[in-house]
């Protein structure tokens, strides 16, 4: 009889380099589905364009692998939001299908501003904590008050560098090799610095 307490269903990676979480968890979104294994979720590319002061983002939907363009092109003297609330409204649908096709495991980029506001991607998170699916999120320290209170206690945190994200795989049955996730967290912390 196996006594040790079930793993949480959600892993929090809390971070502050924003550009840095989001190579980290796209990098093992893809090595999770190089490994064979089904996963759904959201991972954000940003591409850096000469003369410009921010990057432009783009989303990639895990399981369908289809990519959108998530910031506006407002010109290189834009100030303020560029977000495109309609790119983000039809990845939280590509994401809502692929929940349909029973993924082994989720991955969000980021738990953001617009999902600590109640918009965003939350409600297709919520779906699959519903769905009692395996997450992996992105959660920005200054969003950790607000992920507390919507992960009601569901989630396990730990810092982007953690040995922690392997063993937590493991405890939900996903044979992630060790060296693969090693590699990401090491390449990550060497652009870091």
């Amino acid at each position: 009889m196996n006594n040790a307490p079930d793993p949480p269903p959600i892993l929090a990676i809390v971070y502050s380099d924003g550009l840095a979480a989001d190579r980290f968890i796209s990098d093992l979104g893809y090595r999770i589905r190089d490994a064979g294994i089904a996963v759904a979720g959201i991972v954000q590319h940003n591409k850096f364009i000469r003369d410009r002061t921010k990057c432009n983002m783009e989303v990639e939907e895990l399981g369908s692998e289809t990519v959108l363009q998530l910031s506006e092109d407002r010109g290189k003297e834009a100030r303020g939001c560029r977000l495109d609330r309609g790119a983000l409204a039809e990845a939280a649908a590509l994401l809502s299908a692929s929940l349909e096709n029973g993924p082994e495991i989720v991955i969000l980029n980021k738990f953001g501003k617009l999902e600590a506001e109640g918009r965003g991607l939350r409600d297709a998170l919520a779906d699959a904590v519903q769905l009692g699916m395996p997450i992996v999120v992105g959660v920005p320290y200054r969003n950790i008050e607000q992920w507390r209170i919507f992960a009601e206690g569901l989630a396990e945190e730990c810092p982007i560098d953690s040995s922690r994200l392997h063993e937590w795989l493991l405890q939900h049955g996903l044979n992630v090799d060790r060296e693969a996730i090693g590699t990401v967290a090491m390449a990550n912390s060497a652009s870091i610095d």
